[in-house]
């Protein structure tokens, strides 16, 4: 396949194979279970690891406005929020991949 997967997904294509090979008795191959993880599994598989990273993502945005609203004494609201987007979010991002990447292959 010509398709480049990240680490996380190489390691899931992994555990994809092992069931797929204790189901048929025999060991499948990992070209067959790539092409059967693509076909079955990949589009639910990545909507997940999203909705997870957005969950979060959320929690982390969240626990910002709180502690800046207990700094400042009274509920920033949506401008603690963007603050959070401005000053770390891409840091974020970045950790989740680095953190979930390391840990998932």
């Amino acid at each position: 396949m010509s398709q480049i997967f990240s680490a996380s997904e190489r390691c899931e294509i992994q555990r994809h194979k092992y069931f797929m090979s204790l189901e048929s008795g025999f060991d499948v191959g990992l070209d067959a279970a790539t092409k059967d993880w693509v076909a079955n599994h990949k589009a639910a598989w990545r909507q997940q690891r999203q909705i997870q990273m957005l969950a979060m993502q959320r929690e982390e945005i969240n626990r910002h406005k709180w502690l800046e609203s207990e700094k400042a004494a009274h509920d920033l609201g949506i401008d603690a929020k963007f603050d959070w987007i401005r000053k770390y979010a891409a840091q974020w991002r970045e950790w989740y991949d680095r953190e979930f990447e390391e840990n998932e292959a």
